[in-house]
């Protein structure tokens, strides 16, 4: 089975995936833009390193009708290549109306069309007025861009041409389970969408784990030390996490935030620390990649938490036996990983209060701590980690070609 995908730069996860796709027996494709991605954010880490599979680097510009980063060349990669199937991720998959040349050359070919989209922003076809409202969509530095007619012209022309879309779509993936009840508003059947989850490479951290935990403590021994990783962009919601801190601090004097991570707003992040008064109280340790390093910075900490948008990190947070606490805006993993009271918490969305009422719900009990840590691992090591995403995802393009 020969399948094709799209991808601005291939993250490390995704180099992952693709690795266990092809030693399933899987033959990759993987077409991605040549040079800087604009459908990227900035500090995504990519994994240049030699591919186990195929990869096709294709000059990448802006749709002039769409205005959305596209691959001229895609079209006469997929008559070359001749896969059995394509998918076709955000925002290439918008050429399928907007680039007519690309599903012709799909139809030519004789291959499947598969989307495979992120859906934590994709309102449902009808109501989706009232859901930007509860639901609104910002930038990185959280402006926010869900208002006025401009948006509303583009998001209803959006819906429409992602049901133009979806209706000739031979499957669509996603990777959360409220996924299919958005999705199957465009009208594609739900017995054509597929929930593949999304897990980053815990097999790595996995084979480091008891070297961290046997290894010299970095840090002090804390036993109220929390944990951010991520990249340091506004829509983390840092201006929640700072004064939870800050309140945690009131009842455990020795709280300590841990932050992984770099990014555009560190030197922001220094500043609003003091003037919160808890710069004392928070180590930034710089972007970490190695797998070791993350573990045992992980194995220090009590429990990691997640203000604003992202996922992935979760994975990563709950592979290590730490409880997770999250917003109930992040990007949608948290639907099938966050079993509140038995892995971790979910708080208020855009609630600082709430945030600080979970940290200390977490803390109240050292033994219940370590239990909800212990069900993290289990949950990512019996539910959801690459091995069983690669298989679903192989399951999915059996049952389309089929």
């Amino acid at each position: 089975m020969k399948v094709l995908f799209t991808f601005g730069g291939t993250t490390p996860y995704i180099n992952r995936l693709l690795e266990i796709l092809t030693g399933k027996g899987i033959e990759v494709t993987a077409v991605i833009a040549d040079g800087a991605s604009a459908a990227l954010g900035r500090c995504v880490r990519l994994n240049e390193d030699e591919k186990q599979y195929t990869v096709i680097r294709t000059p990448e510009v802006r749709n002039r009708l769409s205005g959305k980063p596209h691959f001229p060349a895609l079209p006469q990669i997929i008559e070359a290549q001749k896969p059995d199937i394509v998918v076709l991720g955000w925002p290439y998959f918008l050429d399928i109306y907007f680039y007519r040349p690309l599903l012709r050359s799909i139809r030519k070919t004789g291959a499947k069309l598969m989307v495979r989209e992120i859906p934590y922003q994709v309102p449902p076809f009808k109501g989706s007025t009232a859901w930007f409202r509860q639901h609104p969509v910002t930038d990185e530095d959280m402006n926010l861009l869900s208002r006025g007619l401009k948006f509303k012209m583009n998001s209803t022309v959006l819906r429409h041409v992602r049901r133009y879309i979806y209706k000739r779509a031979d499957g669509a993936i996603n990777y959360h389970s409220g996924g299919p009840a958005i999705i199957s508003t465009y009208g594609i059947p739900k017995e054509k969408i597929f929930v593949t989850y999304n897990s980053t490479d815990v097999e790595a951290l996995w084979a480091h784990r008891e070297a961290a935990v046997k290894a010299e403590r970095l840090l002090p021994e804390n036993p109220h030390r929390v944990i951010h990783m991520g990249r340091l962009v506004n829509y983390k919601r840092f201006d929640l996490i700072f004064p939870a801190i800050k309140k945690l601090s009131e009842r455990y004097p020795d709280t300590e935030l841990l932050m992984v991570g770099e990014g555009p707003e560190l030197e922001n992040l220094k500043a609003l620390s003091r003037t919160a008064g808890i710069d004392d109280r928070i180590r930034f340790t710089g972007a970490v990649y190695d797998p070791e390093l993350l573990c045992r910075y992980m194995h220090e900490s009590s429990v990691y938490i997640l203000a604003g948008m992202g996922g992935l990190s979760i994975n990563d947070a709950m592979a290590c036996g730490l409880p997770v606490i999250c917003s109930a805006d992040c990007d949608g993993t948290h639907v099938d990983l966050i079993q509140p009271g038995h892995n971790g918490y979910i708080f208020r969305q855009g609630d600082a209060e709430s945030l600080a009422e979970k940290l200390m719900d977490t803390f109240a009990d050292e033994k219940n701590r370590r239990a909800m840590g212990l069900n993290a691992y289990r949950t990512i090591r019996d539910r959801i980690n690459l091995d069983i995403v690669s298989d679903r995802f192989i399951d999915a393009f059996h049952r389309v070609l089929s």
